[in-house]
């Protein structure tokens, strides 16, 4: 290898332990009117001690959810206050994840047990595809809602998705409201947790050691065309 690849090389290495470095995870996008806002979780949501507990004191409304990174989402299942069936759908083209509330009982909490998980999906950097749906009876809906679509719904309306994206990024907390959807409502009709993980890349040390590597190499065969110069 010439001096001049090995160091093109280093700078390679060196690049893609900074992008390593960098935090994957969700973001809200908010492109059409209006604008999202972020508001405290409103008193009248049934969980709203419970969150506060764990940190998340916020939600987003008005935006849809996307990853900048490609990855895997696991899904878990926490509870809802509601009369209504609400069910939870996720896919990725090629596979699907879903959660049924049923009906009874009209509250249930699994924050004691950290969720109930089902399933995990792998998605591509960009707009997540999923979807709430609330069913009043049997067979009897009252509508969905894409992830999609929340980002264009107004504040006021009739059903919506809040957000809470927390910590690093990683995870992000999905409030659906079933029967309104304006800032004074308590989005508690369902709770899904959505925890991201990245796909693998080569930790910073790694790539420093190989970095390390490579200038070893290039200060060797430098050494070595030197003396050839004086043979």
């Amino acid at each position: 290898m010439s001096a001049n690849k090995i160091k093109s090389a280093i700078a390679a290495a060196i690049l893609l332990g900074t992008v390593s470095a960098a935090q994957a995870g969700f973001v809200t996008i908010d492109s059409t009117s209006p604008v999202q806002n972020t508001i405290g979780i409103v008193p009248s949501n049934d969980f709203r001690t419970i969150f506060a507990g764990i940190g998340v004191t916020t939600y987003t409304l008005g935006s849809s959810l996307a990853t900048d990174a490609a990855g895997s989402i696991a899904f878990y299942y926490f509870g809802k206050e509601a009369g209504y069936e609400n069910i939870f759908t996720a896919s990725n083209g090629s596979a699907t994840r879903t959660y049924d509330t049923g009906f009874t009982p009209n509250t249930q909490n699994y924050f004691g047990s950290n969720g109930i998980s089902f399933g995990s999906l792998d998605v591509s950097a960009g707009l997540l595809s999923f979807n709430f749906c609330a069913f009043s009876a049997p067979h009897v809906s009252q509508g969905c809602v894409t992830n999609a679509q929340n980002d264009h719904l107004n504040l006021g309306s009739v059903q919506s998705i809040a957000f809470s994206v927390s910590g690093s990024g990683n995870s992000a907390w999905l409030f659906w409201d079933d029967s309104g959807a304006g800032p004074d409502d308590n989005h508690d009709d369902m709770l899904i947790k959505a925890v991201f993980t990245p796909k693998a890349v080569p930790e910073p040390a790694t790539l420093g050691l190989l970095g390390l590597g490579l200038l070893g190499t290039w200060f060797g065969a430098s050494r070595r065309q030197r003396k050839a110069l004086k043979a």
